[in-house]
């Protein structure tokens, strides 16, 4: 008679030196990497998931990027002291805006490619994940790369697959990696027409099984520019000082499936407006009561108006921005609601 199963399981256990069988499975929720933005952590409950691939996509100047960075800086801020690596497969990082950003350029490796293929440029990400001394990797961007039978061919020959083949095998394989090393990964990808469909539509570079290897998906696009205000303008505005960056969640396996669109607002000056976004939180959850153009700040464990009938959106961000103590107040009510939510 053979083996029973529990002797079966024990032994896998034993053989791999870790528990990679378990009977039933603790509650588990995802550590994450936020974002500066706190409308945006809303969105996706706290950032994104540590150990895991994102994937940024969308039309050009959607925000993908700057994304990216903010996520880069706050990486670099935490207590996960590993190194990030960039890849720039562009060649068109913006380091001066990268630094207003808040990342430290300084210590994080970047590679911007000359001639080297896809796979090449895979397999160096590879093996720098699989040293344990990279937390964080950025591949900007994957319609950028050449695979190795792109490169060896003329304008006139045909391919076939494109860079589909060699990212399917860097999924494989980095996601294992990652997952061994506790690294958290983000590709941004572009958005193009979709000649194969007879609709119309678009779809990004890469193939199917990339889509499939992320575990979250968010595709970006720029919404409306804004004045020193903080005022929409229209598209044909000459001087805005900064834009909305529009977000929706095409996938995303680690979280409730409940808050699918976002939002966050760029300053072309100072980056990220973080207390813009922490206003529109706020109204969210009633931490600020807006009635027509008024507003009450509200503390919503006891009831207290922690400061009142204030006129215009404008004043309130000009409140926080002035007064450290109610700002104060407003961060740990969101923060902790937010927890709990």
């Amino acid at each position: 008679m053979g083996l029973k199963l529990d002797e079966i399981m024990k032994n896998a256990n034993k053989r791999f030196k870790e528990d990679i069988i378990t009977q039933g499975l603790n509650e588990f929720s995802y550590k994450r990497i936020p974002f500066t933005s706190p409308r945006m952590n809303y969105c996706t409950f706290g950032g994104i998931p540590i150990g895991k691939i994102t994937e940024f996509y969308g039309e050009e100047h959607g925000g993908k990027t700057t994304t990216a960075l903010d996520i880069v800086a706050n990486y670099q801020n935490s207590e996960d002291d590993r190194d990030v690596l960039y890849v720039d497969a562009e060649n068109t990082l913006d380091v001066e805006w990268a630094r207003k950003i808040g990342v430290n350029v300084d210590k994080m490796y970047i590679l911007q490619p000359k001639s080297q293929s896809a796979e090449e440029i895979f397999q160096i990400i590879c093996d720098s994940v699989d040293t344990g001394e990279v937390g964080l990797w950025v591949l900007d961007s994957i319609g950028a790369l050449m695979s190795a039978q792109e490169l060896e061919k003329t304008m006139e020959d045909k391919t076939y697959g494109g860079i589909a083949k060699p990212l399917t095998l860097f999924g494989k394989r980095i996601e294992m990696l990652m997952q061994r090393h506790k690294c958290t990964g983000i590709g941004i990808n572009q958005e193009r027409q979709d000649m194969n469909s007879l609709y119309g539509g678009t779809t990004t570079p890469g193939g199917k099984a990339w889509k499939h290897f992320c575990s979250v998906r968010m595709k970006f696009a720029r919404g409306k520019f804004i004045d020193e205000k903080g005022n929409e303008l229209t598209r044909s505005a000459e001087n805005p000082v900064g834009n909305i960056v529009m977000m929706s969640m095409t996938k995303n396996k680690t979280c409730p499936p409940t808050r699918r669109t976002g939002f966050y607002t760029i300053n072309y000056e100072t980056g990220i407006d973080y207390l813009r976004d922490l206003i529109e939180v706020a109204i969210k959850y009633d931490i600020i009561s807006k009635s027509g153009a008024w507003f009450d700040i509200i503390d919503i464990e006891t009831g207290e108006i922690i400061e009142g009938k204030i006129h215009g959106q404008a004043s309130v961000y000009e409140l926080l921005n002035t007064n450290d103590e109610i700002l104060e107040k407003v961060e740990t009510l969101v923060d902790k609601i937010m927890k709990e939510n």
